[in-house]
């Protein structure tokens, strides 16, 4: 799965989000067996609760069997920056992913960014 594919699918499964207070999000995981599974943000009322669409893709493919994340995609339409991905689910995701994970963020404007765990990684670690 190219990338511009990872995006376009990650923003059919944002439209599933169920979301309070924040924009929706979509996500594709690419397993590295070739397995893809989708995620979509979903907000509860408490918001310790919420689930962000990296996360709920990660589940999903763990369900199935893959294990080992190769390649992300995350669509959401935010109006600065790539969309972010919450810490937490980052360092999951540095204990389960194949060698070289990377991401491709998009926002919707057309373009896409690519980053590697490592380097969302220190961001949020700044933030």
């Amino acid at each position: 799965m190219d990338d511009r594919n990872l995006i376009a699918v990650a923003e059919q499964a944002a439209a599933t989000s169920r979301v309070h207070r924040s924009a929706i999000q979509g996500a594709t995981v690419l397993f590295d067996n070739g397995k893809v599974f989708l995620g979509c943000r979903i907000e509860y009322q408490d918001s310790r609760l919420d689930q962000d669409a990296v996360a709920s893709a990660l589940g999903a493919g763990r369900v199935d069997g893959a294990y080992r994340p190769h390649r992300v995609g995350v669509y959401s339409p935010v109006s600065e920056g790539p969309p972010q991905i919450p810490r937490d689910t980052l360092l999951r995701l540095q204990e389960l992913a194949a060698p070289g994970l990377s991401f491709v963020l998009s926002s919707g404007s057309g373009k896409r960014v690519e980053r590697t765990l490592e380097d969302l990684l220190q961001e949020t670690a700044e933030a």
